[in-house]
């Protein structure tokens, strides 16, 4: 359950959760006192997500009549000086706006740690991802990571380019998909403007890097380490001396 006076910051927390494959919202309140009306006692919550600056009633005051209703408290809130606040209540955790992927993630990791007997079938679910494609009136796209050959920071969005020839223009930045794409290995950047999936280089010729769909960048200097880093640990080499 998610409970903020701001679109903005829902439509943000809405974004991790899709990315997550073991989350899902079953309500959403903009006011804290429709939460508070409507919340049932008999309903079960594993996590409230929680801004704590609102209107009418904080989050520290809903917290106090909301906290038995659910296993997890995460307070969401722009103002650091919130936290001690949020720990006289029982909070769980606390996350400071604005939250990068990995830090959402983690925290619910570290919340709801995963069982063993789960672990490959929750990676097969999150072998995918869910995205909103500007171009199609912002039609929610399922994409495999395998499927992805790059990532483009295009102005305000990122372009991901698949290998059958599609262009998906999300609203992100390269730092999000950074976050986003941090636990799967094959995906490095090598220049300021992508992220790149090395299973689709086609060829090195120099400075540049050429990808399957023909895509075709030099690599940034300030990138050169991590580039020789991964050549070094990719590259065949022979003991013939």
């Amino acid at each position: 359950m998610i409970i903020d006076d701001e679109q903005f910051s829902i439509d943000a927390i809405l974004k991790y959760i899709n990315l997550h494959s073991r989350l899902e919202v079953i309500n959403i309140f903009l006011d804290p006192l429709d939460a508070l009306n409507n919340v049932s006692l008999t309903e079960h919550i594993d996590i409230i997500f929680m801004d704590i600056d609102m209107p009418n009633l904080t989050g520290i005051e809903l917290a106090k009549a909301l906290r038995s209703r659910t296993a997890k408290l995460i307070f969401t809130t722009s103002h650091s000086q919130y936290a001690f606040d949020a720990y006289e209540v029982d909070g769980d955790a606390f996350l400071l706006k604005p939250y990068t992927f990995a830090k959402f993630s983690t925290t619910i990791n570290r919340l709801f740690p995963v069982d063993e007997r789960t672990t490959n079938a929750i990676l097969k679910i999150s072998d995918h991802f869910l995205v909103k494609n500007k171009e199609e009136n912002l039609r929610i796209i399922n994409l495999a990571f395998d499927d992805v050959i790059a990532f483009e920071s295009s102005n305000n969005y990122v372009k991901i380019h698949t290998r059958d020839d599609r262009q998906i223009t999300a609203y992100l930045t390269i730092k999000e998909v950074l976050d986003i794409v941090s636990s799967r290995k094959e995906f490095l950047q090598f220049h300021r403007a992508f992220i790149i999936s090395t299973k689709h280089i086609n060829y090195i010729e120099g400075n540049s890097i050429r990808l399957t769909n023909k895509l075709a960048f030099n690599i940034g200097e300030r990138y050169k380490n991590t580039f020789n880093a991964f050549l070094s640990e990719q590259l065949l080499k022979t003991t013939r001396k």
